[in-house]
């Protein structure tokens, strides 16, 4: 006979053969047991049988009322074996010990704190403690019963089920199992086997295989020393494309994780049904498509389920015309590249900018076909972007955002577009400014080797370990790997050609002379330092007053100029033109 604690299936296994076993259950103030179950036979699920004599066993819910047979409820006895309460401790009595509604008047019942159910053939099975009970995204879940069904399959030995939290805050299930003596747990096997006995809301999130469960000197379960999930894949793939990037920042925002590969399962590093109903929420408002969470199950990974973005995904991502978001019934946002050529960067914008309104990125020439001609001047750019744009839509109002270099280019597209006898709309200059002719000329000119470094800092790399050595093509390559950014797929070849296309970009700024617009402008002014005044950075915008005969307003953004697509300094910038958009069509 053995009692005192949940007896495992794994023990009924080694002890139960050639031996009479029985479990015994009570708790101590129904001593000595309460109920006691018949024979144990290895395999079958492990009961703790039917009430001994002259005791009495509820199985009943929050309102004291009797459960169906099948259904976890909390554990009562009552019965001769009963004590009278706890020494003079009346408060804690008058808890524990409750008037009993099915005997006789003035018999009590112990209330337990123990979750079991009745099974149809009248015998009691422990499910687990009811301090055990979990509440996960509204749904009250019982971690001994997701325990049963893991420990009644044949792979496993042991089987223990906790709630992990991540930094948001958000809640998952993690199962521990051990597997069975001679068995090997296969996962995903394990998990379908799951899938077929419980409901969505009590799937683990994750599966730990251990070879056996942490214990105390006491000789419990040490819950505590259990390893969180590991959710980082051995073959990681990282975005190709600005809507992979997009996708995966999403997945990894829902899951609480730091990053997570284009191949990975949403399921199989840490999702469930639950959770991808926020991952379509969020990617519905970001890309403005409709999409189901049944497309989440169908394309469980970055890589299928940016191939469902219809439209969005077409097309060699350097062309000069870069998609970011084609749906929505507004009129586009089109954003010129900085120096670097690459609208990528812009992709951390969508998610701040309404799902009604289209979004494409402008890039630069020589990027999808290295051996092309490249401009050579900003104006020749403008022009090739100014057919490009209306390939898209043939008339205004044009919205038309650059950052650095693409400033620049969005002012001479304003222009050549308003001497086109079009509307501008929104004008946005991301910090740059016109060319003062009084300062004195640069030594030198920025090269391919400054554009290395560009990349090298807006990933996030550590500048001070560059040294002063010429940086090569495949250390470059390898540092973008390893950051894991959208630019890890970036081949030498491409990253070459990201260097060419700077170091041409740079010798055009300083030939630009920007031409009246008569166009309202709005100057995104970046400047971490908090102590600069208003004046002087009112003073900055200013510096466009001789090319612009419309309104010129300002906002300041608290970071570098080179961050400013960076996560934080991004999404304020995207606020602020969402604010601006709204008071255009």
């Amino acid at each position: 006979i053995v009692g005192g604690d949940a007896c495992p299936p794994e023990l009924v296994t080694r002890w139960a053969p050639d031996r009479r076993m029985t479990n015994a259950y009570g708790p101590t103030e129904a001593t000595v047991a309460a109920t006691i179950s018949t024979p144990l036979t290895a395999g079958d699920p492990v009961p703790i049988g039917t009430p001994v004599i002259n005791t009495r066993a509820y199985v009943l819910d929050s309102w004291l009322r009797p459960v169906p047979a099948g259904v976890a409820g909390e554990l009562y006895v009552t019965g001769d074996g009963l004590a009278r309460g706890y020494l003079n401790r009346p408060a804690l009595t008058t808890e524990r010990f409750l008037a009993n509604p099915y005997g006789p008047p003035g018999t009590r019942m112990y209330r337990t704190g123990d979750i079991a159910r009745w099974t149809p053939h009248g015998t009691l099975e422990f499910v687990g403690r009811a301090d055990e009970q979990v509440k996960i995204r509204g749904f009250r879940i019982e971690l001994g019963e997701i325990e049963t069904v893991l420990g009644r399959h044949e792979t496993v030995g042991q089987a223990v089920v906790v709630v992990r939290e991540n930094e948001e805050g958000a809640k998952s299930l993690v199962a521990y199992v051990v597997p069975a003596d001679g068995a090997t747990v296969e996962v995903p096997r394990l998990r379908d086997a799951l899938a077929a006995r419980l409901p969505d809301h009590m799937m683990p999130a994750a599966f730990v295989v251990l070879e056996a469960l942490p214990l105390t000197p006491h000789g419990k379960l040490d819950r505590k020393a259990l390893p969180a999930p590991d959710f980082s894949p051995t073959d990681w793939t990282g975005p190709r494309t600005p809507q992979e990037e997009i996708l995966c920042g999403l997945f990894a925002e829902v899951l609480g994780l730091e990053t997570v590969g284009v191949h990975d399962s949403f399921f199989e590093v840490g999702g469930d049904s639950i959770m991808s109903m926020r991952l379509v929420t969020k990617v519905r408002a970001t890309f403005g498509v409709r999409l189901s969470i049944r497309t989440i199950f169908e394309a469980p990974t970055v890589a299928e389920l940016a191939g469902r973005l219809a439209g969005d995904t077409e097309g060699d991502t350097l062309d000069v015309l870069l998609p970011l978001r084609t749906t929505g019934d507004r009129a586009p946002l089109f954003c010129v590249h900085p120096a670097g050529g690459l609208s990528w960067v812009y992709s951390g914008l969508m998610k701040h900018i309404g799902a009604d309104r289209p979004l494409y990125g402008i890039q630069a020439r020589g990027l999808a076909d290295p051996s092309a001609t490249l401009p050579r001047s900003i104006e020749e750019m403008a022009a090739d972007y100014v057919a490009q744009v209306r390939g898209v839509q043939p008339n205004g109002p044009y919205h038309l955002l650059g950052w650095s270099l693409g400033s620049l280019v969005v002012h001479a597209m304003a222009t050549q577009l308003r001497a086109a006898g079009e509307e501008v709309g929104l004008l946005a200059n991301l910090d740059q400014y016109p060319i003062d002719r009084g300062e004195p000329e640069p030594e030198r000119l920025p090269d391919q080797q400054d554009a290395l470094r560009i990349m090298l800092d807006f990933v996030g790399h550590d500048m001070d370990s560059l040294g002063d050595e010429p940086l090569e093509y495949a250390m470059v390559a390898e540092v973008l790997r390893e950051r894991q950014s959208v630019f890890a797929n970036l081949d030498e070849s491409a990253i070459a050609a990201l260097a060419n296309v700077f170091a041409n970009s740079r010798t055009l700024i300083g030939g630009f002379e920007p031409q009246p617009l008569d166009s309202d402008v709005l100057v995104l002014v970046a400047e971490p330092d908090e102590t600069v005044s208003a004046a002087e950075l009112a003073e900055r915008a200013e510096r466009w007053r001789p090319f612009v005969t419309g309104k010129i307003e300002y906002r300041v953004v608290r970071c570098t100029h080179a961050h400013m697509m960076q996560a934080e300094p991004a999404a304020e910038i995207g606020r602020v033109l969402a604010e601006k958009l709204g008071e255009s069509k």
